[in-house]
């Protein structure tokens, strides 16, 4: 579906105002950042700084690399305490919150340029990207913007998994960016639990692109990855009821339109971006009777891979909260803002001949 591509035509001076409409977003959440982010620990920050402590005063290397990889609740941060320790060494030892969630926060930046990368490479309409940045940069996610850790994990885990799904989906073309794609997938399961789930949708992706080889050879790296990630870690009791599950992902992928609207705008939001989700993708294996086209097969299987983590996301945090929770809690909107992404995207990508 193509809004046209007037927005590569236009003269430089025009263009320039497309930028300044895409930057306006970006530039807001920022500042809002810059004015409400403050230099005071919340909630899980203690529990890192704690393990940050004890760390330190580890007395082997082999105790410290334990102490670093030890679980905090069902996750392994490791990339949050990276950050945090990283921060120590910029003032002796001493650890600013502010500068972790603003770190946390640049990683939205990533994000978004992975979105935008794939808009210039399908040759789409500027319009797109602005709904990109109205989407990303905005103060629903709010805890984000003041709570550290949160900023680091929530937002970081999604870069994390962008990159590594971009590069799964350019394995047909070159098989070495399964090495990166692996790299990232590691960094994402390090930095929060649900970025695990990249490597069975990466194994699922790259069969149906027909590298087969590479799908196996994925498949074993990460199984590995998750058993060591799993390993040691405290049992935790799980929701397992399927329909809970069901609501609770939906509700959590559509949590942007809030819980002031109840529970049933949000799981009704969520099941229509998965429905067009699923239909924009059927070309790919039943292409002989889905009339769908599409601008780039790269991207196609780079938003379908993102959009399958997503909602194994959804499902692993209705597993653990309830509706309400899934839907409500403001840190956890960041990651319907990034489905409404994929699906704005994905129908840029659709070509109608």
């Amino acid at each position: 579906m193509n809004l046209g591509n007037k927005g590569f035509e236009k003269s430089t001076r025009l263009r320039w105002w497309h930028i300044l409409l895409i930057l306006i977003p970006i530039l807001f959440y920022y500042i809002w950042v810059q004015r409400y982010g403050v230099n005071c620990p919340q909630l899980d920050d203690f529990g890192v700084l704690l393990n940050l402590v004890e760390v330190g005063n580890a007395s082997t290397y082999k105790e410290k690399l334990h102490l670093v990889f030890s679980p905090h609740n069902e996750h392994r941060i490791i990339f949050t305490k990276l950050i945090f320790g990283l921060i120590s060494l910029t003032d002796n030892g001493a650890i600013d919150i502010y500068k972790v969630l603003f770190l946390g926060n640049i990683t939205l930046l990533g994000v978004a340029f992975i979105f935008y990368r794939a808009i210039i490479q399908i040759k789409q309409s500027w319009v797109y990207a602005l709904a990109i940045s109205g989407l990303l940069f905005q103060m629903q996610f709010f805890e984000n913007t003041f709570f550290g850790m949160a900023s680091v994990q929530n937002i970081g885990v999604y870069l994390w998994l962008g990159l590594s799904c971009w590069k799964i989906a350019q394995v047909p073309q070159c098989s070495k960016q399964l090495i990166w794609a692996f790299v990232f997938g590691i960094f994402a399961t390090f930095t929060s639990g649900n970025g695990m789930v990249v490597f069975p949708a990466g194994a699922v992706i790259l069969w149906i692109a027909g590298t087969r080889i590479a799908s196996v050879i994925w498949t074993i790296g990460g199984i590995i990855v998750i058993l060591n990630y799993l390993s040691g870690l405290q049992h935790l009791s799980h929701n397992s009821n399927l329909a809970q599950i069901f609501h609770g992902a939906m509700g959590y992928l559509g949590s942007l339109i809030g819980i002031s609207t109840g529970k049933l705008m949000p799981v009704t939001l969520g099941s229509i971006m998965v429905s067009i989700g699923i239909i924009l993708n059927l070309n790919l294996v039943f292409a002989q009777f889905v009339p769908i086209q599409v601008h780039s097969k790269t991207v196609q299987l780079f938003l379908l891979t993102f959009f399958m983590v997503m909602i194994a996301t959804g499902c692993m945090i209705s597993m653990n909260r309830d509706v309400v929770l899934a839907i409500s809690t403001p840190r956890y909107k960041i990651g319907s803002a990034v489905v409404g992404c994929l699906i704005i995207l994905m129908i840029a990508n659709t070509r109608i001949s």
